[in-house]
């Protein structure tokens, strides 16, 4: 090729895939301009584009020009560093089909005209891995121009699809994100879809997005993608506001964490395995604000397409939350009516439970929040906590009036109370996720409760801290046929019984709880007429009940 034809055909590659980066927004349109444009200029036979797929086993075709759908079908291609040339870094000329081992088809290679065959690999981004390849008719004389001309054409091909690849790809986050947004898709998912996006895209170790409460000064919920560490991911409320300092509305970039007055502590933000952050944060409503923070493992340069990518990612995200909290705000009142319906429904029947639904709910959230669970987990124990009961509604009176001195038939009875709790709960799916810690409240850490004899950690979190509040509150206060204990030996009894009955690491958790809030505890005191007194209260509540908690009595099967 000479030297004239050389530049004149770089320019005019150049040139013509520059306008197709303008004119097409289908990555796979600008693909078939660049191998057309190449074939053209080289006089070659054909030309195509290949990809490494996710497995790095097998390369798969994206564009192709001048050469037969025969040829293109006739096998898998490898990847395999002895086969491909996908795995080097440099240009891999093979001047005879024939007598060269890394041609893997050579007599398709043959039947379709090809002699010789230039490959040029080149990197896109992350992982991903392209080789263009062009295959002659005739023999190859290369001069160095020639050589020089490739290795241009490959890194001006390498960026002009990498810059379309990812134009594409943000384009396809934001349809789809915007998509889900519409579509009512559950917050977390949509949280979830936007950091691994971002972790992705941009080649980060790993991206965050945190939800603070302000009001609370609290982590309310996070949702990360990538790199996975205590310190990181965990970091408290105090430790993010000095970091991103999210009240001044700033956006931050940390360029080397390790000298950053900020971070201290080698721990705090995995500060020994991350080098560059990006925080931006984002109003979401009322005392909540959303940071998005993106972590790299080595010095990072961001291209400002990456920062616009990562803040409107960001932004969409806290639509997504502005839009469910607003929501939430809506359906507050009539998911605290059905609440207190419920509990007022089950209080009708059972006037030992005055008091008890609300403590066991208050100390199972003081017990979740000394674990570590962030506001939204420790509200849905709550929740949970309260009606942990509510089965009991389908129980005769004269059973719930006499809990501690039952019959084995009785108590078999008493034992439903999960299993028909769930059964009532199921049909609110805005209750769902309270289902099994309801059904499994009374399961115990070794296995030995009900209603499926679930052992250790195979019982749900929630349930297993509602088992712990729940014995707590029955020990300290009055109840027919039993005796109530004094604060400090339900506490030693709780723990007399960790590793056996509840689960230790809960324990250790709601002692702290109960020794850190004893302001909370609220015994219920059973006077002696209390059943006298409140019989015929019952029926006069039964008539108020919601008509929810009345629906749910007549129409619950197994009611």
């Amino acid at each position: 090729m000479p030297q004239a034809t050389t530049f004149e055909g770089f320019f005019e590659v150049i040139t013509e895939v520059s306008r197709a980066l303008h004119e097409y927004d289908d990555l796979s349109e600008i693909l078939q301009v660049i191998v057309e444009k190449i074939t053209q200029v080289f006089e070659a036979k054909g030309c195509l584009l290949r990809t490494l797929d996710a497995t790095g086993r097998e390369l798969q075709l994206m564009a192709s020009t001048g050469l037969s759908k025969a040829y293109l079908d006739k096998g898998m291609v490898l990847a395999d560093a002895s086969l491909s040339e996908v795995f080097e870094d440099r240009l891999v000329v093979i001047d005879s089909i024939a007598e060269d081992p890394r041609v893997q088809y050579p007599e398709a290679a043959a039947r379709e005209g090809i002699v010789s065959i230039i490959g040029i690999p080149f990197q896109i981004m992350g992982s991903m891995r392209m080789v263009l390849r062009i295959y002659f008719d005739r023999h190859l004389q290369l001069s160095p121009e020639d050589h020089r001309f490739l290795y241009y054409l490959a890194q001006q091909s390498a960026t002009a699809i990498k810059n379309s690849f990812l134009q594409t790809r943000y384009l396809e986050t934001f349809r789809q994100v915007s998509a889900a947004i519409q579509a009512g898709d559950e917050v977390e998912d949509i949280l979830e879809r936007i950091v691994v996006n971002i972790q992705e895209i941009v080649e980060a170790r790993g991206c965050i997005y945190w939800i603070v409460d302000t009001g609370r000064k609290s982590v309310f919920m996070k949702v990360t993608s990538g790199f996975q560490m205590e310190s990181l991911s965990g970091i408290s409320y105090d430790v993010l506001k000095d970091v991103f300092r999210f009240q001044d509305e700033q956006e931050i970039y940390i360029r080397d964490i390790r000298d950053d007055p900020r971070i201290p502590s080698a721990s705090r933000l995995g500060k020994q395995l991350v080098t560059s952050i990006l925080g931006i944060p984002f109003i979401i409503v009322g005392e909540y604000i959303g940071i998005l923070a993106v972590y790299f493992s080595r010095e990072r340069e961001l291209l400002p397409s990456e920062i616009n990518f990562v803040r409107a990612s960001g932004r969409q995200g806290a639509i997504a939350l502005h839009k469910a909290f607003r929501y939430d705000e809506r359906m507050l009142k009539a998911f605290r009516e059905t609440i207190e319906g419920l509990v007022l429904a089950l209080e009708a029947k059972d006037v030992c439970t005055h008091g008890h639904s609300v403590n066991v709910a208050t100390y199972s959230r003081l017990t979740a929040l000394e674990m570590g669970l962030n506001e939204k987990e420790a509200d849905t124990v709550y929740h949970a906590g309260l009606l942990h009961d509510i089965g009991k509604i389908a129980m005769q009176d004269v059973i719930l009036d006499n809990l501690g001195s039952l019959s084995p038939e009785d108590f078999e009875t008493v034992k439903k109370h999960p299993v028909i709790g769930a059964r009532i709960i199921r049909p609110l799916s805005f209750l769902d996720q309270i289902v099994p810690l309801i059904h499994s409240h009374h399961e115990r850490f070794d296995g030995s409760g009900y209603p499926e004899g679930l052992v250790g950690e195979a019982i749900p979190l929630g349930a297993r801290i509602i088992a712990v509040s729940d014995s707590f509150d029955a020990m300290t206060s009055d109840r027919p046929g039993t005796s109530n204990m004094s604060v400090a030996k339900a506490l030693n009894t709780l723990q007399e019984q960790s590793g056996t009955k509840f689960d230790p690491h809960v324990v250790r958790a709601f002692v702290q709880a109960i020794r850190n809030n004893a302001e909370a505890v609220h015994p219920f005191s059973l006077q002696s007429d209390s059943l006298t007194k409140h019989g015929p209260e019952r029926k006069a509540q039964e008539k108020s009940m919601s008509p929810l908690a009345n629906w749910l009595r007549k129409h619950t099967p197994g009611f």
